[in-house]
C-alpha cells in the first residue's frame, strides 16, 4: 500500500506542460524581429547589475544580427566577451557547481567554453558584415586564441571548422595572408572528410585581383535550449527527487537550401558546424558532474526528510499502519516541498542556430541579385526566398546573414519526462564522483 501510494505521488509531481518561453522568443521565431529587438532591450535595461544581464545581452545580439544590424549586433558581442565568465564542468569543485546550477538566489551567469567561442564567432561574422574588417581581424586573432587554449581532443573539435574558417576569411581580408594561410590550413586539418575538406578549399580562395567576393552565412534551425527536469536517484537509502537542468532538443530548420546568384542556381552551402551535435556531445560529458553537483545539494534535503519521516512514525506498530503511512507521506512531502526551494538554473544563449552553413562565391565588380531558398521545413512551414541586392566592388567581400528560424513559426517546447537515473551510466558515475570527493 505503502508503495502504491508513493509511486502515486511521483506520477503526479511533474514539471509543467511545456518549456517555460520569453515574449521575445515567440515574436523572434514568429518573423518580427524589430519586436523581439525592443523586448529584449527592455529586458536588459531592467536587468542591468542583475545575473541575467549577460544572457540577455547575447539573446539582444543574436536579434539585432538577423534584423541586419550589424555593428550594433558586433559591439554588443565585443561587450558580451568582456563582461562573461566561463563555466568549466571539468574543473569547477562540485560544490561551486551545485551553488551555480541549483540556487535559490540565481547567480550571475556563466557561458561554457563551446558559448565563449561562439561570441567570438559571431561578432567576427557581425563585424565582416557591417564592413569593419580590421575589427573582424581582432575578433580572428581572439578566437584563435581560445582555439588554441581550448585543449579539446580531437573527436570534440569539429565545431572549430567554422571558427577556424572564419578566422581565415577575416585575416584574409585585413591583408595578413599569412595567417589566414594557417586558419585555413588548422581547418583542413581537422575535416576528416573530402567534401568537407573541398568546401574549406573553395572558403579560403581568394577573389582574382579584378574581382569581389560574397560570403553566405546561413544560420539554420535551433540549438537545444536548457530546461527544467525531475530525475529520481537511490541516494542515502531513499528515492530521491532532484531538480536538473536538462538538454531539450528544438524542432526546427530547413533540410534543403540553395543559393542563387542573378537568377542562376550558384550552389549549396556547406555545414561547417552543427551546434546541436556539439551540445548533446558536450552535455552527455557533463551530465554526470552536472547530476552529481545537484546530488550534493539534495543529500542535506534527504535527512531532513528522514528526519520527518522517523519523527511521524510509529515503530510499535506494523510496517503497513496508518500512521507509518502517514510517516512515510510526511517525509516524501517535505523532500518534495525542500526540493522545489532549489530549482535549477536553465538559462542559456537562446536564439543560437542548429546549425550553420557557409559558401563563398567570386563576383565580378556590380550590382547582383542574391537569393537563399529554403525548403522541407521540419515544421512544415512553406518555402521561402530570402533576397538581396548587393553592389559589390574589386577587392571587396560582401557578407550576407541568412537566419531561417525567423517566420520558420513558435511551437511550444515539451518538457522531458521524469525519469529515474539510478541504473543509468551517468547516475552511476554521479554517485561515484559523490565517493571520490568525500560526500556518500
Amino acid at each position: 500500500m505503502r508503495a502504491a501510494l508513493l509511486s502515486l505521488l511521483l506520477t503526479a509531481c511533474v514539471v509543467p506542460a511545456e518549456v517555460r518561453s520569453e515574449a521575445y522568443q515567440r515574436a523572434y521565431y514568429r518573423g518580427h524581429v524589430d519586436r523581439a529587438v525592443t523586448l529584449l532591450e527592455r529586458r536588459l535595461d531592467d536587468a542591468r547589475g542583475g545575473p541575467d544581464e549577460d544572457v540577455l545581452r547575447l539573446d539582444l545580439a543574436a536579434a539585432l544580427s538577423a534584423a541586419g544590424r550589424d555593428a550594433e549586433a558586433a559591439a554588443l558581442l565585443v561587450e558580451a566577451d568582456g563582461e562573461l565568465e566561463t563555466l568549466d564542468y571539468s574543473s569547477v569543485p562540485l560544490e561551486t557547481l551545485a551553488e551555480w546550477i541549483l540556487s535559490t538566489t540565481p547567480t550571475r551567469y556563466r557561458a561554457t567554453r563551446f558559448e565563449r567561442l561562439l561570441v567570438n564567432a559571431q561578432a567576427l561574422l557581425s563585424f565582416l558584415a557591417a564592413g569593419a574588417a580590421d575589427d573582424a581581424a581582432v575578433e580572428a586573432r581572439r578566437a584563435r586564441v581560445l582555439l588554441l587554449q581550448s585543449d579539446l581532443p580531437d573527436d570534440e573539435r569539429y565545431a572549430s571548422v567554422l571558427v577556424w574558417t572564419l578566422v581565415g576569411v577575416a585575416l584574409q581580408r585585413s591583408g595578413s595572408h599569412g595567417e589566414a594561410a594557417d586558419a585555413f590550413r588548422s581547418a583542413r586539418e581537422l575535416c576528416g572528410d573530402p567534401g568537407l575538406s573541398a568546401a574549406v578549399d573553395a572558403l579560403a580562395a581568394p577573389p582574382a585581383a579584378d574581382e569581389g567576393s560574397l560570403l553566405v552565412v546561413v544560420q539554420n534551425g535551433r540549438a537545444p535550449v536548457r530546461a527544467q527536469a525531475i530525475v529520481r536517484l537511490w541516494v542515502e537509502h531513499g528515492l530521491r527527487r532532484v531538480q536538473f537542468p536538462a538538454l531539450v532538443p528544438r524542432p526546427g530548420g530547413y533540410a534543403r537550401i540553395e543559393v542563387e546568384l542573378d537568377g542562376a542556381l550558384a550552389g549549396a552551402p556547406a555545414p561547417l558546424l552543427d551546434v546541436a551535435a556539439q551540445a548533446a556531445q558536450r552535455y552527455a560529458d557533463e551530465q554526470p558532474r552536472i547530476l552529481a553537483a545537484a546530488l550534493l545539494a539534495a543529500v542535506p534535503r534527504a535527512f531532513a526528510a528522514d528526519a520527518v519521516r522517523r519523527a511521524a512514525r510509529d515503530d510499535d506498530q506494523e510496517d503497513d499502519s496508518t500512521r507509518n503511512i502517514a510517516a512515510d507521506l510526511l517525509g516524501f512531502l517535505a523532500g518534495e516541498m525542500l526540493a522545489e526551494v532549489f530549482p535549477a538554473d536553465t538559462r542559456c544563449w537562446t536564439l543560437l542556430p542548429a546549425e550553420f552553413r557557409v559558401l563563398r562565391l567570386p563576383l565580378p565588380p556590380g550590382v547582383h541579385h542574391v537569393a537563399v531558398t529554403l525548403q522541407d521545413s521540419v515544421l512544415h512551414a512553406p518555402p521561402r526566398r530570402v533576397e538581396w541586392e548587393v553592389e559589390l566592388r574589386a577587392g571587396e567581400l560582401a557578407v550576407l546573414q541568412c537566419v531561417t528560424a525567423v517566420e520558420e513559426g513558435w511551437t511550444p517546447l515539451e518538457p522531458p519526462g521524469e525519469e529515474d537515473l539510478t541504473g543509468t551510466l551517468a547516475g552511476q558515475q554521479a554517485l561515484e564522483l559523490l565517493d571520490a570527493t568525500g560526500h556518500d
